[in-house]
């Protein structure tokens, strides 16, 4: 999706729209500062979701 800072001239938004469907997406990052992986697990932050568990205090 993105370049440099800007968006990658051979994105195309069906593909992106394509992969945001997946029940998993891998997120690639490079920064150029050597070898090294992680994994971060997120949740579903859609619109309801975010409404729902703004309702309530804990």
């Amino acid at each position: 999706m993105a370049k440099n800072g800007g968006r990658h001239v051979d994105y195309v938004e069906a593909d992106g729209q394509r992969v945001m469907k997946q029940s998993e997406i891998t997120v690639r990052v490079v920064l150029g500062r050597g070898a090294a992986t992680d994994t971060v697990w997120t949740c579903d932050l859609s619109y309801d979701y975010v409404k729902i568990n703004a309702d309530y205090r804990s």
